[in-house]
């Protein structure tokens, strides 16, 4: 039966359009991501309007998803997402409208970043919460895996083909792909055959209703120690990665005194090996317990951090180098793969439906909160410390989570849990 899911998955009609409506997206953002940057540049010329836009697209992920769950939660999840969609669609083909007419301007980008990131505060809580009206608790495994496995495939065919789109119809084309992407995900979602699933049928937006779900909802999440536990590996996995993130270059050039090619080198070895933690994710995960599953994820981004710095005299042979730098990459892109897989399905296993939105928007809004916080820090601090004491700091934060991970016991608890449903 096991063998039979992937098969199963494929032949609902309703995740593979949800599913085919997360790849059209993820076509489009990878597209978008390169047209956008560059259009940000091309009209300002100043790289602070980058870093403005930048700050503008994290925002509402932080301050507004925690606030737009407990509304998701009253409203149909298809229908939000459809509008969200069309949101988007609207806001990116006024962007790719204004550079051909002449009138876009850098305030113009930041406001229509602003939109689109708001849409899609509300976009991500109602798709988490739809999952479990598209396929079974047991089938949530194989469901993610596939997702994650095709999503990253198609990000690296929309980056490659980003240039050339470009190149044939212009940045403003390459913008309209995205408008297109947009529209088409919509049309797909709204294609979908799902129960009417928002509460209180006919009733109006109520203030007081909403704050006590607002409220219901942060002291569910803090009430569940899985989920807590779930919390806190998710805040690791995000801020783990932002010493590497944010001193590619300098570890580059003061570990490796490398070149450019040393980021080509970690990019892709990064892509290709969460592609490949995605792909085994389901045979992994169902072969070991959740404690060893995480252990040994969480060493496996320490020996990362630590093996760079330990291996550093023999980079002197760049052969060596380039060997060290891929292996421990992959196994650190490898082992995050697994890390972020492995909580992203327990999350859809533990939480309640009727939490799932609130629970999901609070949890995105952490992880996003914790990259700039992490940021800072390491800004602040790789000026005395280096790129190496970053790095060894980063080995030891990895070290103590392991601690944690081996030492917790709702984990076990999660893990009882699961086994008594069957699969």
């Amino acid at each position: 039966m096991k063998n039979n899911r992937y098969k199963d998955l494929l032949s609902n009609r309703n995740y593979t359009k949800d599913l085919a409506a997360a790849l059209i997206n993820r076509f489009g953002d990878s597209i978008d991501a390169i047209a956008s940057s560059w259009i940000v540049y091309e009209i300002t010329g100043k790289a602070s309007w980058s870093a403005v836009i930048y700050a503008l697209n994290q925002l509402p992920s932080v301050f507004i998803t925690p606030l737009a769950g407990p509304l998701v939660e009253q409203w149909e999840k298809k229908k939000v997402m459809v509008l969200t969609d069309v949101i988007r669609a609207i806001c990116v083909g006024i962007m790719a409208t204004g550079l051909l007419l002449g009138f876009l301007s850098a305030p113009l980008i930041a406001v229509l970043t602003l939109v689109i990131s708001t849409a899609e505060a509300f976009r991500v809580p109602a798709g988490t919460a739809m999952m479990p009206m598209l396929v079974k608790k047991e089938e949530y495994a194989h469901a993610v895996s596939l997702s994650q496995s095709l999503s990253s495939i198609v990000q690296l065919i929309g980056m490659g083909a980003a240039a050339v789109i470009i190149a044939l119809i212009g940045t403003a084309g390459a913008i309209y792909v995205d408008m297109a992407t947009f529209l088409l995900s919509a049309l797909l979602i709204f294609s979908m055959r799902l129960p009417d699933d928002h509460r209180e049928k006919g009733a109006g937006f109520s203030t007081k209703v909403y704050l006590q779900d607002l409220k219901a909802g942060f002291l569910y999440c803090a009430s569940k120690r899985t989920l807590v536990t779930l919390s806190i590996l998710i805040l690791f996995l995000n801020g783990i990665l932002v010493p590497l993130n944010s001193l590619q270059t300098p570890m580059v050039q003061e570990i490796f005194s490398g070149s450019p090619l040393y980021l080509s080198v970690l990019g892709v070895a990064v892509t290709i090996s969460m592609l490949l933690g995605s792909v085994v994710f389901p045979m992994i995960s169902e072969r070991l317990s959740g404690k060893i599953f995480l252990t040994l994820c969480a060493f496996g981004i320490a020996v990362f951090y630590v093996g760079i710095i330990l291996l550093q005299p023999l980079y002197g042979n760049p052969y060596i180098a380039v060997s060290a730098l891929a292996i421990l990459t992959g196994l650190l892109g490898f082992c995050v793969s697994l890390g972020s897989m492995y909580i992203n399905v327990e999350m859809l296993k533990v939480i309640d439906p009727e939490y799932l939105a609130r629970a999901a928007s609070i949890g995105n809004a952490l992880a996003c909160a914790i990259i700039p916080v992490t940021a800072f820090a390491v800004s602040g601090s790789v000026g005395f410390l280096g790129v190496s004491g970053i790095f060894m700091i980063a080995g030891v934060v990895s070290v103590i989570c392991l601690i944690f991970i081996a030492s917790n016991r709702s984990l076990n608890e999660t893990e009882q849990t699961v086994s008594t449903e069957g699969v």
